[in-house]
């Protein structure tokens, strides 16, 4: 992954990442928490927060929140939009995390997606797992065999904005389970005239069966698992499936 392309994308990656309906995401995690933690008033470790829509959206809702993402500009915009003066913002590795323990992790829009080595999901769980209090959750999800397989596919994307175009060139891996995109950003500067940005983007398709194993021998228990952003039982059109592990 070239983590510095993320960088380049921070300030357009919620119109990029965020669509249908984002008012939803933050209610439905808080919605998990309460349901599935066991601990009272759990403190919250965001990892790979982004731009901190979710992690800024529990601090507001009066919980105790810290937000870990690998990329400098991802932090800052999401400390920007920190209305309650209260996250703690931790630049780092989710997949060696050694910051302090709490009742709940969660990791929203795919971020294990980005964990493309042999070891990474493994040890992120490791982490997770070594700092997770008992009785607490650890909420993710990801994407599915269909949006690699069928959304994204070997397939050509463009996104056009009043400020900036990115071209998206895709392929993926059936037999490695790799995505890999080619992109293109044009970006609007002065005078009317476009900066031109080029990047590539790796992630990386793990099955449910592989989550649950992983997250099975770091010690934690499947609790739920969830089709997008509902109550159901995963569909084979979802785009999304979001676990609950515990502790």
């Amino acid at each position: 992954m070239d983590d510095s392309f993320y960088d380049i994308l921070a300030s357009h990656y919620d119109d990029l990442q965020l669509t249908g309906d984002t008012s939803s995401w933050g209610p439905y995690i808080l919605g998990l928490i309460t349901d599935y933690c066991g601990i009272e008033d759990p403190s919250v470790t965001d990892l790979g927060c982004g731009t901190g829509v979710i992690t800024n959206y529990l601090a507001s809702k009066g919980m105790n929140v810290t937000g870990v993402d690998l990329s400098p500009d991802m932090l800052a915009i999401a400390s920007s939009g920190d209305e309650t003066g209260t996250v703690s913002w931790i630049c780092a590795d989710i997949t060696s995390y050694e910051g302090p323990s709490c009742g709940c992790f969660i990791s929203t829009m795919d971020t294990i997606g980005h964990l493309t080595g042999d070891d990474d999901l493994a040890n992120m769980f490791a982490s997770v797992s070594e700092l997770l209090e008992e009785g607490g959750v650890f909420i993710l999800d990801t994407t599915t065999a269909h949006h690699f397989e069928e959304t994204l596919g070997n397939n050509v994307f463009y996104e056009d904005y009043e400020d900036f175009t990115l071209l998206w060139v895709n392929h993926f891996d059936s037999e490695k389970k790799i995505n890999h995109a080619e992109l293109t950003l044009f970006e609007l500067a002065e005078d009317d005239l476009y900066e031109r940005y080029d990047g590539e983007l790796t992630a990386r398709f793990y099955s449910p069966e592989e989550i649950v194993s992983c997250a099975e021998k770091a010690g934690l228990k499947k609790l739920a698992v969830f089709g997008e952003l509902n109550r159901e039982e995963p569909k084979p059109s979802d785009e999304r499936i979001f676990f609950v592990f515990g502790k």
